[in-house]
């Protein structure tokens, strides 16, 4: 499954929400070269183009984010 692991830059800094986490990528822009996949043959074109398009149209519903012990992992919606 494609997603990211975020965790704010500032230490002292805590995402209470899934929007704000799900900010966090838009914000920073962070690209799908960054992502982790976890496909069998690697990574996939198409997405890598859904990840990358949602960035650059500023695309929230695009991604869904889930609460992870210390850190927010998200994913493609």
């Amino acid at each position: 499954m494609t997603h990211i692991n975020i965790k704010p830059m500032d230490r002292n800094q805590v995402y209470e929400t899934p929007g704000q986490a799900v900010n966090h990528i838009l914000l920073h822009e962070v690209w799908s070269k960054d992502w982790q996949f976890g496909e069998a043959f690697g990574r996939t074109v198409s997405d890598r183009r859904k990840i990358d398009s949602a960035i650059k149209e500023n695309r929230p519903e695009a991604f869904k984010a889930a609460q992870r012990r210390g850190y927010w992992r998200i994913e493609l919606a």
